[in-house]
Protein backbone atom coordinates (compact mmCIF):
# COMPACT_ATOMS: atom_id res chain seq x y z
CA UNK A 1 0.00 0.00 0.00
CA UNK A 2 2.93 2.45 0.90
CA UNK A 3 4.65 1.30 -2.12
CA UNK A 4 1.54 2.61 -4.54
CA UNK A 5 1.13 5.90 -2.70
CA UNK A 6 4.65 6.53 -2.93
CA UNK A 7 4.39 6.22 -7.44
CA UNK A 8 1.07 7.97 -7.52
CA UNK A 9 2.94 11.31 -5.25
CA UNK A 10 5.85 10.39 -7.53
CA UNK A 11 3.75 10.99 -10.65
CA UNK A 12 1.85 14.13 -9.15
CA UNK A 13 5.20 15.51 -8.56
CA UNK A 14 6.53 15.02 -12.65
CA UNK A 15 3.03 16.41 -13.86
CA UNK A 16 3.62 19.61 -11.68
CA UNK A 17 6.82 19.99 -13.05
CA UNK A 18 5.85 19.95 -16.42
CA UNK A 19 3.13 22.30 -15.65
CA UNK A 20 5.70 24.90 -14.69
CA UNK A 21 8.04 24.34 -18.04
CA UNK A 22 7.23 27.84 -19.78
CA UNK A 23 8.36 28.35 -23.49
CA UNK A 24 8.49 31.16 -25.66
CA UNK A 25 9.58 32.79 -28.88
CA UNK A 26 12.78 35.43 -28.55
CA UNK A 27 13.15 38.94 -29.84
CA UNK A 28 15.33 38.28 -32.48
CA UNK A 29 13.08 35.19 -33.70
CA UNK A 30 10.49 37.55 -34.48
CA UNK A 31 12.56 40.56 -36.21
CA UNK A 32 13.65 37.92 -38.20
CA UNK A 33 10.11 36.97 -38.99
CA UNK A 34 8.98 40.29 -39.90
CA UNK A 35 11.98 41.21 -41.74
CA UNK A 36 10.89 38.16 -44.26
CA UNK A 37 7.53 39.65 -44.68
CA UNK A 38 8.56 42.85 -45.19
CA UNK A 39 11.27 41.90 -47.80
CA UNK A 40 8.28 39.34 -49.39
CA UNK A 41 5.65 41.87 -49.46
CA UNK A 42 8.02 44.70 -51.07
CA UNK A 43 9.25 42.48 -53.82
CA UNK A 44 5.85 41.51 -54.62
CA UNK A 45 4.51 45.26 -54.94
CA UNK A 46 7.70 45.90 -56.92
CA UNK A 47 6.71 43.40 -59.11
CA UNK A 48 3.03 44.36 -59.59
CA UNK A 49 4.26 48.17 -59.94
CA UNK A 50 7.19 47.21 -62.80
CA UNK A 51 4.50 45.29 -64.61
CA UNK A 52 1.67 48.18 -64.07
CA UNK A 53 4.14 50.59 -65.40
CA UNK A 54 5.24 48.51 -68.33
CA UNK A 55 2.12 47.42 -69.23
CA UNK A 56 0.83 51.15 -69.13
CA UNK A 57 3.87 51.93 -71.20
CA UNK A 58 3.44 49.64 -74.31
CA UNK A 59 -0.24 50.55 -74.05
CA UNK A 60 0.27 53.83 -75.07
CA UNK A 61 2.78 53.50 -77.41
CA UNK A 62 0.62 50.73 -79.24
CA UNK A 63 -2.50 53.85 -79.06
CA UNK A 64 0.21 56.19 -80.24
CA UNK A 65 1.05 53.75 -83.05
CA UNK A 66 -2.24 53.42 -84.16
CA UNK A 67 -3.27 56.98 -84.50
CA UNK A 68 0.02 57.64 -86.16
CA UNK A 69 -0.94 55.10 -88.45
CA UNK A 70 -4.67 56.66 -88.44
CA UNK A 71 -3.38 59.90 -89.16
CA UNK A 72 -1.19 58.61 -91.90
CA UNK A 73 -3.73 57.18 -94.10
CA UNK A 74 -4.99 57.90 -97.44
CA UNK A 75 -8.13 58.04 -99.13
CA UNK A 76 -9.51 58.17 -102.55
CA UNK A 77 -11.33 60.93 -103.91
CA UNK A 78 -13.36 61.10 -106.60
CA UNK A 79 -13.41 58.78 -109.69
CA UNK A 80 -11.13 56.20 -110.69
CA UNK A 81 -10.17 57.05 -115.12
CA UNK A 82 -8.88 54.78 -117.15
CA UNK A 83 -6.86 56.05 -120.09
CA UNK A 84 -6.66 53.84 -122.85
CA UNK A 85 -6.79 52.98 -126.89
CA UNK A 86 -9.82 51.80 -128.93
CA UNK A 87 -10.04 48.89 -131.46
CA UNK A 88 -8.17 49.17 -134.53
CA UNK A 89 -9.57 47.25 -137.27
CA UNK A 90 -7.22 45.49 -139.83
CA UNK A 91 -9.52 42.89 -141.92
CA UNK A 92 -13.31 42.41 -141.61
CA UNK A 93 -12.93 39.82 -143.86
CA UNK A 94 -15.82 40.83 -145.46
CA UNK A 95 -14.66 41.09 -148.42
CA UNK A 96 -12.00 38.75 -150.28
CA UNK A 97 -8.14 39.20 -149.94
CA UNK A 98 -5.73 39.36 -152.39
CA UNK A 99 -4.50 36.06 -153.70
CA UNK A 100 -0.47 35.29 -154.01
CA UNK A 101 1.08 32.29 -156.57
CA UNK A 102 -1.09 29.62 -156.79
CA UNK A 103 -3.82 30.63 -153.93
CA UNK A 104 -7.57 31.50 -154.43
CA UNK A 105 -8.79 34.32 -152.84
CA UNK A 106 -12.66 34.40 -151.90
CA UNK A 107 -14.91 36.04 -149.14
CA UNK A 108 -17.20 33.17 -148.15
CA UNK A 109 -20.84 34.00 -146.73
CA UNK A 110 -21.28 31.00 -145.02
CA UNK A 111 -18.02 30.02 -143.26
CA UNK A 112 -17.96 32.70 -141.31
CA UNK A 113 -17.89 33.82 -137.73
CA UNK A 114 -18.42 37.75 -137.67
CA UNK A 115 -20.20 40.38 -140.26
CA UNK A 116 -21.49 39.34 -143.55
CA UNK A 117 -18.33 37.00 -145.06
CA UNK A 118 -15.00 35.85 -143.81
CA UNK A 119 -11.65 35.98 -146.20
CA UNK A 120 -11.57 32.44 -147.79
CA UNK A 121 -8.14 31.19 -148.50
CA UNK A 122 -8.11 28.14 -150.89
CA UNK A 123 -4.07 27.32 -150.93
CA UNK A 124 -3.08 24.82 -153.60
CA UNK A 125 -0.77 21.58 -153.25
CA UNK A 126 2.02 22.66 -154.87
CA UNK A 127 2.10 26.12 -153.60
CA UNK A 128 4.38 25.30 -150.45
CA UNK A 129 5.77 27.98 -148.24
CA UNK A 130 5.21 31.76 -148.60
CA UNK A 131 2.89 34.82 -148.35
CA UNK A 132 0.15 33.15 -149.69
CA UNK A 133 -2.57 36.27 -149.47
CA UNK A 134 -2.86 40.03 -147.87
CA UNK A 135 -5.25 42.71 -147.66
CA UNK A 136 -4.05 45.87 -147.83
CA UNK A 137 -5.94 48.65 -145.50
CA UNK A 138 -8.01 51.38 -146.78
CA UNK A 139 -5.79 53.73 -144.42
CA UNK A 140 -2.76 53.21 -142.34
CA UNK A 141 -3.13 52.78 -138.80
CA UNK A 142 -0.71 53.19 -135.55
CA UNK A 143 -0.40 50.09 -133.27
CA UNK A 144 2.30 51.80 -131.29
CA UNK A 145 0.21 51.35 -128.07
CA UNK A 146 -1.32 48.09 -128.56
CA UNK A 147 0.03 44.62 -127.70
CA UNK A 148 -2.21 42.24 -129.05
CA UNK A 149 -4.45 41.09 -132.10
CA UNK A 150 -7.36 39.27 -131.66
CA UNK A 151 -8.88 37.02 -134.89
CA UNK A 152 -10.98 34.23 -136.01
CA UNK A 153 -9.06 31.49 -137.57
CA UNK A 154 -10.01 27.78 -139.12
CA UNK A 155 -8.45 24.93 -141.45
CA UNK A 156 -9.66 22.61 -143.15
CA UNK A 157 -6.46 20.29 -142.04
CA UNK A 158 -5.28 20.26 -138.55
CA UNK A 159 -1.67 22.84 -137.95
CA UNK A 160 0.71 23.07 -135.58
CA UNK A 161 1.70 26.26 -133.61
CA UNK A 162 3.23 28.41 -136.17
CA UNK A 163 2.32 26.15 -139.46
CA UNK A 164 1.14 29.58 -140.51
CA UNK A 165 1.74 32.75 -139.75
CA UNK A 166 0.14 36.35 -139.57
CA UNK A 167 1.78 38.95 -141.29
CA UNK A 168 1.92 42.77 -140.26
CA UNK A 169 3.89 45.66 -142.68
CA UNK A 170 4.03 48.72 -143.42
CA UNK A 171 4.01 48.35 -147.21
CA UNK A 172 1.25 47.85 -149.47
CA UNK A 173 0.98 43.98 -150.61
CA UNK A 174 3.18 43.03 -147.68
CA UNK A 175 6.53 43.61 -149.16
CA UNK A 176 8.50 43.94 -146.58
CA UNK A 177 7.02 42.64 -142.94
CA UNK A 178 7.67 44.05 -139.46
CA UNK A 179 6.43 40.94 -137.84
CA UNK A 180 5.49 37.51 -138.29
CA UNK A 181 3.04 36.46 -135.56
CA UNK A 182 2.30 32.14 -134.76
CA UNK A 183 -1.07 31.35 -135.09
CA UNK A 184 -1.95 28.31 -133.18
CA UNK A 185 -2.53 24.70 -133.23
CA UNK A 186 -5.91 24.08 -135.13
CA UNK A 187 -8.29 21.43 -135.04
CA UNK A 188 -9.45 20.63 -138.78
CA UNK A 189 -12.44 22.25 -139.43
CA UNK A 190 -13.33 24.02 -136.65
CA UNK A 191 -13.53 27.89 -135.90
CA UNK A 192 -10.88 29.40 -133.25
CA UNK A 193 -10.86 32.67 -131.82
CA UNK A 194 -7.06 33.63 -130.82
CA UNK A 195 -5.21 36.45 -129.75
CA UNK A 196 -1.79 37.15 -130.74
CA UNK A 197 0.74 39.01 -128.47
CA UNK A 198 2.96 41.58 -130.73
CA UNK A 199 6.56 41.75 -129.64
CA UNK A 200 7.42 44.65 -130.70
CA UNK A 201 5.45 47.38 -131.77
CA UNK A 202 7.66 50.62 -131.59
CA UNK A 203 8.17 50.46 -135.48
CA UNK A 204 4.21 49.95 -135.75
CA UNK A 205 3.00 53.45 -136.05
CA UNK A 206 1.48 53.22 -139.39
CA UNK A 207 0.63 49.95 -140.40
CA UNK A 208 -0.64 49.48 -144.32
CA UNK A 209 -1.33 45.61 -144.75
CA UNK A 210 -1.83 42.21 -143.02
CA UNK A 211 -1.37 38.82 -144.66
CA UNK A 212 -1.46 34.96 -144.09
CA UNK A 213 1.92 33.65 -144.36
CA UNK A 214 2.73 29.73 -144.81
CA UNK A 215 5.86 28.43 -142.97
CA UNK A 216 5.07 24.23 -142.90
CA UNK A 217 3.73 23.40 -146.46
CA UNK A 218 1.31 20.86 -145.48
CA UNK A 219 -0.61 20.06 -149.14
CA UNK A 220 -3.89 21.38 -150.40
CA UNK A 221 -5.40 23.84 -147.74
CA UNK A 222 -8.37 25.91 -146.92
CA UNK A 223 -7.75 28.65 -144.33
CA UNK A 224 -10.75 31.10 -143.46
CA UNK A 225 -10.03 34.46 -141.39
CA UNK A 226 -12.59 37.14 -139.86
CA UNK A 227 -12.42 39.75 -137.92
CA UNK A 228 -8.67 40.39 -137.64
CA UNK A 229 -8.73 43.66 -135.28
CA UNK A 230 -5.82 44.87 -132.91
CA UNK A 231 -7.07 45.25 -129.37
CA UNK A 232 -7.81 48.49 -127.56
CA UNK A 233 -5.99 48.44 -124.25
CA UNK A 234 -6.33 50.47 -121.51
CA UNK A 235 -2.76 52.68 -120.87
CA UNK A 236 -2.81 54.34 -117.55
CA UNK A 237 -5.23 54.54 -114.51
CA UNK A 238 -5.45 58.11 -112.77
CA UNK A 239 -6.58 58.04 -108.97
CA UNK A 240 -6.75 61.38 -106.60
CA UNK A 241 -5.40 60.24 -103.48
CA UNK A 242 -6.20 62.72 -100.06
CA UNK A 243 -4.92 62.75 -96.72
CA UNK A 244 -7.23 61.61 -94.26
CA UNK A 245 -8.00 62.83 -90.74
CA UNK A 246 -6.10 65.46 -91.66
CA UNK A 247 -3.03 63.71 -90.14
CA UNK A 248 0.23 63.38 -90.74
CA UNK A 249 2.04 63.84 -93.95
CA UNK A 250 3.01 61.56 -95.93
CA UNK A 251 5.99 60.86 -98.50
CA UNK A 252 5.11 60.69 -101.98
CA UNK A 253 8.38 60.87 -103.65
CA UNK A 254 7.99 59.85 -107.41
CA UNK A 255 9.68 56.85 -108.72
CA UNK A 256 12.26 56.95 -111.64
CA UNK A 257 12.03 55.03 -114.43
CA UNK A 258 15.14 55.18 -116.41
CA UNK A 259 14.75 52.94 -119.05
CA UNK A 260 10.92 53.44 -119.80
CA UNK A 261 9.78 49.47 -118.71
CA UNK A 262 7.07 50.55 -116.64
CA UNK A 263 8.18 49.27 -113.65
CA UNK A 264 10.26 51.86 -110.97
CA UNK A 265 13.80 51.80 -110.75
CA UNK A 266 14.82 49.43 -108.09
CA UNK A 267 17.43 52.06 -106.79
CA UNK A 268 14.94 54.92 -106.95
CA UNK A 269 14.15 56.71 -103.90
CA UNK A 270 10.47 56.78 -103.65
CA UNK A 271 8.85 55.05 -100.88
CA UNK A 272 5.34 54.82 -101.77
CA UNK A 273 4.97 51.27 -103.65
CA UNK A 274 1.88 50.87 -105.73
CA UNK A 275 1.30 46.80 -106.84
CA UNK A 276 -0.59 45.82 -109.96
CA UNK A 277 -2.24 42.31 -109.95
CA UNK A 278 -4.81 40.84 -112.55
CA UNK A 279 -5.57 37.18 -113.30
CA UNK A 280 -1.92 36.74 -115.20
CA UNK A 281 -0.06 38.61 -113.84
CA UNK A 282 1.36 40.92 -110.73
CA UNK A 283 4.11 43.89 -111.23
CA UNK A 284 4.97 44.71 -107.56
CA UNK A 285 6.49 48.22 -107.89
CA UNK A 286 5.00 49.43 -111.41
CA UNK A 287 5.64 53.16 -112.01
CA UNK A 288 3.20 56.22 -111.54
CA UNK A 289 3.62 59.87 -111.88
CA UNK A 290 2.08 62.69 -109.73
CA UNK A 291 -0.20 66.30 -109.95
CA UNK A 292 -0.89 68.16 -107.52
CA UNK A 293 -4.35 69.56 -108.00
CA UNK A 294 -5.54 72.81 -106.02
CA UNK A 295 -3.50 74.49 -103.05
CA UNK A 296 -0.50 73.02 -101.85
CA UNK A 297 2.99 73.28 -100.98
CA UNK A 298 4.75 71.82 -103.79
CA UNK A 299 6.87 69.40 -101.60
CA UNK A 300 6.90 65.92 -102.01
CA UNK A 301 4.22 65.12 -98.72
CA UNK A 302 0.58 65.05 -99.29
CA UNK A 303 -0.57 66.94 -96.16
CA UNK A 304 -4.12 67.63 -94.95
CA UNK A 305 -6.20 69.45 -97.21
CA UNK A 306 -3.89 68.31 -100.37
CA UNK A 307 -5.04 66.70 -103.00
CA UNK A 308 -2.52 64.72 -105.86
CA UNK A 309 -3.85 62.86 -108.90
CA UNK A 310 -1.97 59.71 -109.79
CA UNK A 311 -1.20 58.49 -113.23
CA UNK A 312 -0.33 54.64 -113.45
CA UNK A 313 1.32 53.73 -115.83
CA UNK A 314 0.62 50.01 -117.62
CA UNK A 315 3.25 49.60 -120.07
CA UNK A 316 4.95 47.26 -117.73
CA UNK A 317 2.03 44.50 -118.35
CA UNK A 318 2.88 41.37 -120.29
CA UNK A 319 2.14 41.97 -124.19
CA UNK A 320 0.57 38.28 -124.28
CA UNK A 321 -1.90 39.72 -121.27
CA UNK A 322 -2.35 43.48 -121.77
CA UNK A 323 -5.60 45.11 -120.09
CA UNK A 324 -8.28 44.92 -122.35
CA UNK A 325 -12.06 44.78 -122.27
CA UNK A 326 -14.05 42.47 -119.66
CA UNK A 327 -10.66 42.05 -117.43
CA UNK A 328 -10.93 42.50 -113.64
CA UNK A 329 -7.43 44.14 -111.86
CA UNK A 330 -6.50 45.23 -108.51
CA UNK A 331 -4.17 47.90 -107.37
CA UNK A 332 -2.92 48.67 -104.23
CA UNK A 333 -1.36 51.52 -102.63
CA UNK A 334 1.46 51.35 -99.90
CA UNK A 335 2.76 54.35 -98.14
CA UNK A 336 5.63 54.57 -95.98
CA UNK A 337 3.04 55.20 -93.17
CA UNK A 338 0.01 54.32 -92.61
CA UNK A 339 -2.92 52.08 -93.98
CA UNK A 340 -2.95 50.46 -97.61
CA UNK A 341 -5.37 51.44 -100.06
CA UNK A 342 -6.55 48.85 -102.27
CA UNK A 343 -8.53 49.68 -105.69
CA UNK A 344 -10.72 46.81 -107.36
CA UNK A 345 -12.10 47.29 -110.85
CA UNK A 346 -13.07 45.99 -114.15
CA UNK A 347 -12.63 47.07 -117.76
CA UNK A 348 -15.81 48.00 -119.54
CA UNK A 349 -16.64 45.44 -122.59
CA UNK A 350 -15.28 48.25 -125.28
CA UNK A 351 -12.29 50.00 -124.61
CA UNK A 352 -12.71 53.92 -124.82
CA UNK A 353 -9.99 56.86 -125.08
CA UNK A 354 -11.71 57.95 -121.47
CA UNK A 355 -13.34 54.90 -119.13
CA UNK A 356 -15.06 56.10 -115.75
CA UNK A 357 -14.35 52.79 -113.94
CA UNK A 358 -16.82 53.74 -110.87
Amino acid sequence: MKLMKAARWQRFAEAGKKLKQERGVTGLETAIILIAFVVVASVFAFTVLSTGIFSAERGKETIHAGLKGARSSMAIKGSVVANGVTNKTLSLGDSAWTAVATTTATASTTAKKEGTASANLSIAAGFTTGLSAYDDLSATVDLSSIDSISLWVRSDVATASGDIELLIDDTAACGSSLENIDLPVLVANEWKEVTLAISDNSDMTAVKCVGLNVVTDNGAQVVNLDEVVAQGQGTSVLITLTNTLEGEPIDITEPSDSDADGNSDSDSLHTMILTYTDKNQVIKDVYWSKTFIGKNDSDDLLEAGEKVEVNVSLSALSSSYPLVGDVKWDLEVRPEDGGTVVIERSMPDVIDVVMNLN
